[in-house]
């Protein structure tokens, strides 16, 4: 049995976080090695390389693979205690759980939102370099924020589908035969 086809707007929202993330991940393997090949080879490593890295393209990465993997239904669980809950407990235990993220998430928007504007407003760069670091910033408020728009989604499923089983909705599984 296959897996169920995902709605058109699900594959293009898919394709628009995951793009940007693979292009950015080859671009900075591409840095990574040109500078390691260079000062070895060279002794001419090139510069800001460090700063790139973690000012520009490990965040890009980490924050829209978040998002990816919240879309995608991949984020670990741990759900040793959740096993042993009545099922007719778990639908509600997962909505407090998603409403409790969607809660924190908006709570990380805001204050990454409140940073970004101030490192624009003071034009922060990566440690003591010259490169520039506050674009970067913008994408923690967008990326918490989609964060919580998908947590709060989370929560009305949750609360609207009660009997749903998450074996159902997580792309890729097939549900335990009977």
């Amino acid at each position: 049995m296959s897996a169920p086809s995902k709605p058109k707007g699900r594959r293009i929202a898919e394709l628009l976080i995951e793009v940007p993330a693979v292009v950015v991940m080859f671009v900075m393997m591409f840095h990574i090695t040109a500078n390691a090949l260079l000062r070895f080879f060279a002794n001419s490593p090139l510069p800001n390389t460090l700063e790139y890295v973690q000012y520009w393209y490990m965040p890009i990465v980490a924050l829209l693979g978040f998002v990816a993997a919240q879309l995608r239904g991949q984020h670990i669980a741990a759900d040793l205690v959740f096993r042993m809950l009545p099922r007719a407990a778990k639908p509600y235990v997962t909505a407090v759980g998603c409403a409790a993220s969607a809660l924190l998430a908006a709570g990380f928007a805001w204050y990454g939102w409140q940073e970004a504007v101030h490192a624009w407003e003071i034009t922060m760069t990566a440690g003591v370099s010259d490169v520039i670091s506050w674009p970067v910033y913008f994408l923690v408020p967008l990326a918490f924020a989609s964060l919580t728009v998908q947590f709060a989604w989370a929560t009305v499923r949750a609360i609207r589908h009660p009997d749903a089983d998450e074996d159902d909705e997580q792309p890729g599984t097939e549900p335990a035969a009977a």
